[in-house]
C-alpha cells in the first residue's frame, strides 16, 4: 500500500532525523526505514539536489 506524506509529515521526519537514526524514525512513524530514507531522498530531489554524474549509483536511462 502507497502511504501519502503530509508537508507536516516530512518537516517532522526531517527534524526527527537530526536525532535519531532512520530506523527509529521509522519505527515512530510505523514504516520501514527505507520508507523514510526514500522520503527524504525524494524532498532532496525536489529542493534542486542533482546527483553526481559519475556516481556509481547514477543510471543512464535510455532514451529511444
Amino acid at each position: 500500500m502507497r502511504r501519502s506524506w503530509t508537508q507536516r509529515n516530512v518537516e517532522d521526519i526531517k527534524k526527527l532525523n537530526q536525532n535519531h537514526s532512520t530506523s527509529q524514525v521509522g519505527r515512530m512513524f510505523g514504516v520501514t526505514k527505507n520508507s523514510i530514507i526514500g522520503l527524504l531522498y525524494r524532498d532532496k530531489i525536489r529542493n534542486g539536489y542533482v546527483p553526481s554524474p559519475d556516481s556509481k549509483y547514477t543510471v543512464k536511462k535510455n532514451t529511444l
